[in-house]
C-alpha cells in the first residue's frame, strides 16, 4: 500500500489578514504566475507543505508549489483531460470527440494511450477505504509493453490521478485530501520499462 502525498482540492478562504508563512500568503505569492492555484491548492494541502519540519517559505514556494504548477502546465495536463473523462461503473477512460473538447487544436491522444484508457490496469475503486480515503488499483499485469509507451503510461496514470482529484473535490471536506494506491502484482506480467519506473517516481515527487 502506498499514500499519494496530499494534493490541492480547493480554494482557501477569501478577505481574512495574510500572516507570515501562512496558506493563504503562500498562494498569494503565486497566483498571479499560476491563477489555477486557486482551485488546485486548498489550505490544507498548503500547510502541509509549509508545516515540513526545517523547511523554510521560500523553499516551499519555489521548489515545491511553484515547479508543481510549472510540471503542470509543461506535461499538459489540462489539455489531456479535456479529450478524456473516466467512466466510475467501468473503471476506464471513454475518449471525449475533439469537437466536445473546447480547444481549437485538440489533444490528440497516441494508439498507446488508448489501449491504456481501455484497460482497466489502473483506476479507481468504487468503495472507500476504511479512513474514508480514495482508493485506486493498479493491476500491472494488465500492462502490455509491447504495445505502450512509457509517455502513454505516464498520461494515463495523470488521468486517472486528476479523476481521483475531481472525485475528492467534489464534495469538499468530505474526504481526506490523500489517496490510496494499492498494487495488485498477481500473476503473469511484463516487468515495466526502467524509464517508465524512472518516469513514475518523477511524475510523483514533481507534481503529486
Amino acid at each position: 500500500m502506498i499514500n499519494i502525498e496530499e494534493r490541492s482540492i480547493s480554494a482557501g478562504s477569501r478577505g481574512e489578514k495574510l500572516h507570515h508563512e501562512s496558506p493563504e500568503e503562500l498562494r498569494a505569492a503565486l497566483v498571479k504566475d499560476f491563477p489555477e492555484i486557486i482551485v488546485l491548492c486548498s489550505d490544507a494541502y498548503l500547510a502541509a507543505v509549509l508545516g515540513v519540519p526545517n523547511r523554510t517559505f521560500e523553499y516551499a514556494r519555489d521548489e515545491k508549489i511553484r515547479k508543481a504548477l510549472a510540471w503542470r502546465r509543461s506535461f499538459g495536463v489540462d489539455a489531456l483531460r479535456s479529450r478524456f473523462r473516466y467512466d466510475m461503473e467501468e473503471g476506464v477512460l471513454k475518449l471525449i470527440p475533439a469537437d466536445e473538447s473546447g480547444s481549437a487544436n485538440p489533444f490528440e491522444p497516441s494508439p498507446a494511450l488508448l489501449i491504456l484508457a481501455k484497460s482497466r490496469a489502473l483506476r479507481i475503486l468504487p468503495e472507500r477505504g476504511q479512513d474514508g480515503r480514495v482508493v485506486l488499483l493498479a493491476e500491472t499485469q494488465l500492462v502490455k509493453w509491447r504495445e505502450v509507451t512509457t509517455e502513454a503510461f505516464l498520461q494515463h496514470h495523470v488521468l486517472v490521478l486528476e479523476a481521483a482529484f475531481d472525485l475528492i473535490r467534489s464534495i469538499p471536506g468530505a474526504s481526506p485530501e490523500s489517496i490510496t494506491l494499492l498494487v495488485d502484482a498477481s500473476g503473469p506480467f511484463q516487468a515495466p520499462p526502467i524509464a517508465a519506473l524512472q518516469g513514475m517516481a518523477t511524475l510523483l515527487q514533481r507534481a503529486y
